[in-house]
């Protein structure tokens, strides 16, 4: 989460190391090959070719019916429906991306997208997309403070597609397409393979992220998370609701209006069904939970180290290294929620309430969350009860580290990249 110390590089590909060594296996197969084209899934690209033919049929089935009987009125609704099945058809079969020496050439519905390399591996950004069947990952290119969706590679799994942006990443340094300007990332002292691809701790450069130094004089340090007083109006307006819908219980059909007396048996019981109350009750334990969130949730950091509080507390130690703070995100209504996690000694990956941040750009709430969690670390640093022994430790579940490590790249990115998105994040703090 800091910003190592560069290192000089002469030429495209002399950056081929960090991810070449790794990927090496990845991306043998495709290694010879002057441009490499992906297009979407497999099955995505089979149902194109379904509607294509699709469409085919019912225009044609359409016309033929127009020519035998022109006054039939199914022809022209077979030829709008035709219509519709070949352009979906062709927009599925058109999207593709192709990778080579000129850059990145993304083939949409409409156009095509032309991006140059980009500087680093971690300009590629893996993430997830509202789809047709819930989240899909998605692969996006940061160049010149925006991003850009690509049409392709698409795979069903975020590691599989980190995986498979790696290799292509790897396949560009030892061409000398691309060249990367991140320093070499080096392998912990970890048996886990994966550690070579870390991104190095955040006690490796102090202060490469803002820190507040009021909150250094803080003993003992606590972290609450901003009132979220607006999120609690949809349980509130629903409760209402449903809360009116159950008032005719609680008056009896004797004192009910007159007007509410169809939602009574002719035995004087409710006509509401259990699945009523069932919503009733999970809206009352969703206010419950945001409530208690609010009023309770914090991190009380002190030189015995931290305690987290939610529904339940943990009391950890401080850890070896400031790596095993990182930041986890996700994606909701539009907007970005990142904040700061923990791995204890036992492998768990715990959250550190009061690190939350939200922000409409997803590199300003990662520079957010990330900017708390060396906050936390400076703390114990100033107080000589943290020290960093350049250790990594993995996560034990898989998705969770691929996120860790991907946040982490991406962070690393942002901060060697000026000081302009650092004070975008300094506002959220």
């Amino acid at each position: 989460m800091t910003i190592p110390q560069q290192e000089p590089h002469g030429g495209y590909g002399c950056g081929a190391a960090p991810y070449g060594d790794v990927q090496a296996t990845a991306s043998a197969p495709f290694q010879g090959r002057e441009s490499l084209i992906r297009r979407p899934a497999a099955s995505r690209m089979l149902a194109g070719f379904v509607f294509l033919c699709a469409g085919l049929m019912l225009l044609y089935l359409g016309y033929m019916l127009h020519v035998l009987d022109p006054a039939l009125p199914v022809a022209a609704p077979l030829c709008v429906v035709g219509a519709l099945s070949l352009f979906l058809g062709i927009a599925m079969l058109r999207r593709r991306t192709v990778f080579d020496a000129r850059g990145i050439h993304s083939r949409g519905l409409l156009r095509t997208v032309h991006l140059p390399w980009p500087d680093s591996r971690a300009g590629f950004i893996v993430v997830l997309a509202a789809g047709e069947r819930g989240s899909v990952p998605v692969v996006e290119v940061g160049t010149a403070g925006h991003r850009t969706r690509l049409s392709a590679p698409r795979v069903s799994s975020q590691t599989r597609l980190e995986a498979e942006v790696d290799a292509i990443w790897a396949w560009a340094l030892t061409r000398g397409y691309a060249r990367e300007t991140m320093p070499a990332l080096r392998a912990r002292q970890s048996a886990d393979p994966r550690a070579a691809q870390a991104i190095p701790s955040m006690g490796a450069v102090p202060r490469a992220l803002p820190v507040d130094q009021t909150l250094l004089a803080h003993e003992p340090l606590i972290l609450k998370d901003k009132p979220n007083w607006h999120g609690l109006i949809p349980n509130i307006v629903i409760l209402v609701f449903l809360c009116i819908l159950a008032l005719p219980a609680v008056l009896g059909p004797e004192r009910t209006p007159h007007a509410f007396a169809g939602v009574f048996r002719e035995d004087g019981t409710l006509r509401l069904s259990g699945g009523f109350w069932m919503l009733l009750v999970v809206a009352v334990g969703s206010l419950v939970n945001n409530l208690h969130h609010i009023v309770r949730a914090r991190t009380t950091i002190s030189r015995e180290g931290l305690v987290l509080a939610g529904w339940r507390t943990r009391r950890v130690a401080w850890p070896p290294s400031s790596s095993y703070f990182f930041v986890r995100s996700r994606r909701y209504f539009g907007h970005t929620e990142a904040s700061a996690w923990l791995l204890d000694p036992a492998g768990l990956a715990l959250r550190v309430p009061g690190t939350a941040r939200f922000s409409k750009h997803e590199d300003q709430a990662l520079l957010a969350a990330a900017a708390a969690a060396q906050t936390i670390w400076e703390w114990g640093v100033s107080r000589a009860v943290a020290y960093d022994d350049g250790g990594y430790s993995p996560v034990p579940d898989e998705a969770v580290e691929q996120e860790r490590r991907a946040n982490g790249r991406r962070i690393a990115y942002l901060t060697s990249r000026g000081s302009q998105a650092l004070r975008s994040s300094t506002r959220l703090m």
